[in-house]
């Protein structure tokens, strides 16, 4: 391989995955050249893989969640970052909402490009990290960031009791943003693993609904109020039926994972009306949050690395995969150099 051409892994069909060697992009004006050391395989990129995501496009070069080092400038690029800095790549600052996921076509494929050696993004997406964070953990930017997104749709005060319902990577995100804001969290999962490992990193009570009744045990864990928010971090239909059962009055309920595939929720429009709760969702990262999570893993105040199980070199692109879709594992990370 030259000094002109990259590799990027790209997924073709159903558990294929291989290396392409393609043209290394080069910085314009008002970009920056992105040398990505590790980036973490998401659900989106482990849907596409294993064939449940049936909508997005093949041949796709995924990769979402990463981190590098500046390599190039652009051209009248004006920037405080340098040669160097580190960085995550996020969002393009340009209004209060964003819904981009940064996705282009490029070689003949289509994707976010996490998971190349190299991405040319405009300066803007840019987000800097602390010299002495660890790539593996910059990765975690993306995914924290959509947490934070959520967290800013309800108004958590402090000891309001928070139930997250699914102890996955994002579900274990979601209450390390909500502990930190001064909730009591409640983690709810089948996995008896997952509701130990949520205890060991802050977690104040679990519930498994396959030894007890959820909604009814977390109904005496509040003193009979319910939850004040509910966040439903597993696309699954029976978590969102127990989610509106746990709801207090005035309560929130924020569908935070997609569902593949989706189920029907019917609702009782006077379950809404006479308990005047609030029914919502979170897509995406914001600019604000991801300005805040490269601040809070800057500073070392929340803590992701018992969330990666493992990092994988991008030689061994497909054993990554594999690992990445067992039930058993947290975020796999893929490491570039």
């Amino acid at each position: 391989m030259s000094n002109e051409t990259m590799r990027v892994a790209v997924i073709t069909d159903i558990r294929q995955v291989e290396l392409r060697e393609v043209p290394k992009p080069k910085a314009g004006p008002g970009e920056v050249l992105v040398k990505i050391q590790a980036c973490g395989l998401c659900t989106w990129e482990q849907r596409t893989y294993t064939g449940v995501d049936h909508e997005t496009k093949r041949p796709f070069a995924g990769g979402h969640e990463f981190a590098g080092v500046i390599e190039a400038i652009g051209e009248n690029t004006k920037t405080d970052l340098k040669v160097g800095s580190r960085v995550s790549v996020g969002p393009q600052p340009f209004g209060k909402h964003n819904l981009d996921r940064f996705q282009m076509d490029y070689a003949g494929f289509w994707g976010p490009m996490g998971l190349a050696e190299y991405k040319a993004i405009p300066v803007g997406r840019a987000y800097k990290l602390a010299p002495t964070l660890p790539f593996e953990e910059g990765c975690f930017t993306e995914p924290l960031a959509c947490a934070i997104h959520a967290a800013d749709k309800f108004d958590v005060t402090l000891g309001d009791d928070v139930v997250v319902i699914g102890a996955g990577p994002m579900g274990m995100l979601n209450m390390l943003v909500n502990k930190r804001r001064g909730a009591r969290l409640i983690v709810s999962d089948v996995d008896q693993n997952r509701c130990d490992y949520a205890t060991e990193l802050g977690a104040d009570a679990t519930v498994n609904p396959r030894n007890t009744d959820a909604p009814t045990r977390v109904r005496e864990l509040t003193d009979g109020k319910g939850a004040d928010v509910v966040i439903v971090a597993i696309g699954n239909h029976t978590a969102n039926l127990d989610a509106l059962k746990m709801v207090a009055d005035f309560g929130t309920v924020m569908f935070f994972a997609s569902a593949h595939p989706a189920t029907d929720l019917a609702i009782d429009p006077n379950f809404i009306h006479r308990r005047q709760v609030t029914l919502t969702g979170a897509r995406h990262p914001s600019v604000s949050g991801f300005e805040t999570a490269s601040s809070l893993l800057s500073k070392r105040l929340i803590n992701v690395r018992p969330l990666i199980h493992q990092t994988v070199p991008m030689d061994n692109i497909k054993d990554a995969f594999e690992m990445a879709v067992r039930p058993d594992t947290y975020r796999v990370i893929v490491t570039m150099a």
